[in-house]
């Protein structure tokens, strides 16, 4: 496996690395914070039906730029750290979906992701088709 390792990305091949030097230690630490955080979201839930975040913290950037380079003055260390409102909602198992809203003065779509509590699809759903009737944002120019 390691020899395929090379006909990866980056980011694929770092994870994987990454991956791979994890002792069964590290794994139950981080399935006791996974446990942590579903239980701050749950208890969030218990208060909002749902919970309404930008896609990216960004607007798009070309394709051939890995992840942006900073973020509010802050220093990004990896692509993980620019996706991590997406990736801390995927890491919980929470449903979510990302309806367009708008765009840039650039003419750059914008995502609003929608985050509800388990089995919320429907009203996730639902909320993403009024987020398109209400702002349609038709196709990328350009």
């Amino acid at each position: 496996m390691l020899r395929e390792l090379e006909k990866f990305g980056p980011n694929l091949k770092g994870n994987i690395e990454s991956g791979s030097r994890l002792t069964i230690g590290d794994i139950a630490r981080a399935e006791r914070k996974r446990a942590e955080l579903w239980h701050r979201w749950r208890a969030l839930f218990e208060r909002l039906d749902l919970l309404l975040t930008p896609t990216t913290p960004v607007p798009p950037f070309p394709v051939e730029q890995n992840y942006p380079d900073t973020i509010a003055g802050r220093k990004m260390s990896s692509y993980i750290d620019w996706i991590a409102p997406t990736f801390l909602v995927t890491l919980s198992s929470l449903p979510a979906g990302s309806a367009p809203c708008g765009r840039t003065a650039a003419g750059l779509p914008i995502g609003l992701q929608i985050i509800g509590p388990r089995f919320a699809e429907p009203k996730i759903l639902a909320a993403a088709k009024l987020v398109h009737e209400v702002n349609p944002t038709g196709r990328p120019t350009g």
